[in-house]
């Protein structure tokens, strides 16, 4: 039986995802992490853009960084081009062409929302929206600093990760959940016991990538390694790809 019969979809912008983990599957829990400033949104960003591209039906869920924010990431990178100097009427053809061709969503939740509150969006979302991806960014944040002592927050979030690794295998989604790093020396290398927590997130994960750039953990066929990521930071991009843009004619042109 071929590896590739259960693949949800390929990437096309990060093609050594598909050698490395055989395609992107349903039912599944991808875990992202790295450590203070390298990229971990950025990169979910265009990681979520490129499957959405092949048509995967994406939820984000941004819980730290303002749903703008985050959507002008994803902008500039789907148009490939600096946004800031452009005229105010290109940058709404790329968003009129973002939202015509990109089959994306976005929690309406910002900040530290209850459990309850995520998982009924979440499941309103792929029952009503045929939602097939999550991307939660981040793990820590909707946490929350609840629980006194240290053993209290890991307990919790285990729990919490244990019924996100629920959902994913009882509605067939694919969740990537963006995830901070115990703290390091700047010199060490991130390892799959690195990231926060009590244990339970590496085990349940299916696909754990930690950006220094290596995929550490496949449960899939156990294929692991890693690839270089070039962060090219006038195109918002990792890579980069370009694009047409048609603009339609002001109306006053069309009148002459």
């Amino acid at each position: 039986m071929s590896l590739f019969l259960f693949c949800f979809s390929k990437w096309s912008r990060f093609k050594e995802l598909n050698k490395i983990l055989k395609g992107f599957r349903s039912h599944e829990m991808s875990v992202l992490s790295g450590k203070t400033g390298i990229g971990k949104t950025t990169f979910a960003c265009e990681y979520s853009l490129d499957l959405a591209e092949q048509g995967v039906k994406t939820l984000w869920g941004s819980f730290e960084i303002s749903l703008p924010r985050l959507c002008r990431t994803l902008l500039h990178q789907y148009a490939g081009e600096p946004l800031t100097n452009l005229e105010p009427a290109r940058v709404a053809a790329w968003a009129a062409s973002f939202r015509q061709e990109i089959p994306m969503l976005f929690l309406n939740m910002h900040g530290r929302p209850s459990e309850n509150e995520v998982f009924l969006a979440l499941a309103d979302a792929v029952k009503k929206r045929s939602v097939e991806h999550v991307i939660l960014d981040n793990l820590q944040f909707m946490m929350g600093a609840a629980g006194n002592r240290l053993e209290e927050k890991f307990q919790r979030q285990d729990r919490f990760v244990e019924r996100l690794r629920g959902f994913a295998s009882d509605t067939g989604a694919h969740l990537t959940v963006v995830v901070h790093p115990r703290k390091v020396d700047d010199d060490n290398l991130l390892t799959i016991s690195s990231l926060y927590g009590g244990g339970k997130i590496s085990q349940e994960a299916d696909n754990i990538f930690l950006l220094q750039e290596e995929i550490v953990k496949n449960r899939y066929d156990g294929t692991v390694g890693k690839f270089d990521l070039h962060f090219n930071r006038e195109r918002m991009s990792f890579k980069p790809v370009s694009r047409n843009l048609t603009m339609e004619a002001p109306l006053s042109d069309a009148l002459r």
